[in-house]
């Protein structure tokens, strides 16, 4: 059997009387776009910091690729990007990069200009970090963790400054790193964004995950079903003769139906004779996710 890419088993963090990190186990796989999910301070960040010993933990086991963390070795194909970044105000982001590439061993300024390209930054490559914005900071950083080819990367809001063009091309150059086989962990507030790069999350909350996997196994059923038709109007009709509450929406209704009942509310609508273009079961979204498992209201 193939190990994880990240092994954390116990791993647990405490200031103080705050308890960061409460004991934690989860494996992520090779390749996965994972997210960590949770309000502010859950943890996420604590987490990866832990994970990658920024910060010591108090206890637990942590695997990169099979090797303890706490081997410098274990870290050679990992790269972070922190919430806050604070570089150097006098260099510029090919000189660092060239820096980060001796200390690695590898690298090459082709690599570092191929990702400004794709984040359409090409005109800050010798540009001091002093005199940058915020948001071409944000765009240099994610370029030189992109650079080459990570085998796991750590972002902690990468989205921070960015303008919706250079989020969707952060989109763009999370999935093709994974589709090379890099393993993402993201730590991200923009829900809609990690929906369109993740099919799986851990959803934290008081330094615990309460819950992980991937969505589609962890998503409930609203209790109602869709059916898209023409004539909602008759639909509706229809279904409160059935027995059914019914809520009109925008191309069709809704109606309220166990999920066992489903097959039966199915054969209803084929055969009412009024025309309809899909029936389906309404899940959670990730939002309704994320309440129900790490909101404030959470149970």
């Amino acid at each position: 059997m193939t190990s994880p890419a990240l092994h954390v088993e116990g791993l647990s963090k405490r200031y103080g009387r705050i308890e960061a990190l409460r004991p934690m186990s989860i494996d992520i796989p090779h390749g996965a776009v994972f997210a960590l999910l949770g309000s502010n301070g859950a943890g996420k960040s604590t987490f990866m910091k832990a994970v990658l010993t920024l910060v010591r933990p108090d206890s637990g086991t942590v695997l990169i690729d099979g090797v303890d963390s706490r081997d410098p070795s274990s870290r050679r194909s990992v790269r972070y990007l922190p919430e806050i970044i604070r570089f150097p105000g006098m260099l510029t982001p090919l000189a660092l990069h060239a820096m980060l590439s001796d200390v690695r061993g590898c690298g090459t300024p082709g690599e570092l200009r191929e990702r400004c390209g794709q984040l359409s930054c090409e005109e800050l490559l010798e540009r001091p970090f002093s005199k940058m914005s915020r948001g071409q900071v944000q765009r240099s950083a994610i370029a030189m963790a992109f650079a080459g080819d990570p085998g796991i990367l750590f972002l902690d809001e990468p989205s921070n400054g960015l303008d919706p063009e250079a989020r969707i091309s952060l989109r763009t150059m999370i999935r093709d790193a994974a589709s090379r086989g890099a393993t993402i962990v993201l730590n991200s507030h923009l829900l809609g964004e990690v929906e369109a790069v993740c099919r799986m999350a851990a959803f934290m909350r008081k330094g615990a995950i309460v819950a992980s996997g991937e969505f589609s196994s962890l998503v409930k059923h609203t209790g109602r079903a869709r059916i898209e038709t023409v004539e909602p109007g008759r639909m509706s009709e229809f279904l409160v003769a059935a027995g059914s509450e019914v809520f009109v929406c925008d191309g069709g209704v809704e109606a309220s139906v166990a999920e066992s009942a489903f097959p039966a509310l199915v054969s209803a609508v084929a055969s009412s004779g009024i025309p309809f273009t899909s029936v389906e079961l309404r899940s959670e979204s990730l939002e309704d996710l994320f309440m129900r498992l790490a909101g404030a209201g959470a149970e």
